[in-house]
């Protein structure tokens, strides 16, 4: 993933993060543009709705042709 991607992703708290032992299963429901990945930190950040998120690198997709964009 680049800078200015579009993906998809999971915001936390959304999903039963305690009893999930595959987050890379959870439910990616939102649209935003990434705006920084931190390969060392495994995180990125996210703009969506107009304010920046911070989620885990296992959260994110890059957003495709399923998601009719």
């Amino acid at each position: 993933m680049k800078t200015g991607d579009i993906v998809r992703f999971a915001m936390w708290g959304e999903f039963d993060h305690m009893r999930s032992t595959d987050w890379d299963e959870a439910p990616k429901n939102h649209i935003g543009i990434l705006i920084e990945y931190d390969n060392l930190m495994k995180s990125a950040t996210i703009l969506y709705e107009g304010k920046l998120h911070n989620v885990r690198a296992q959260l994110v997709q890059k957003a495709g042709k399923k998601d009719q964009l």
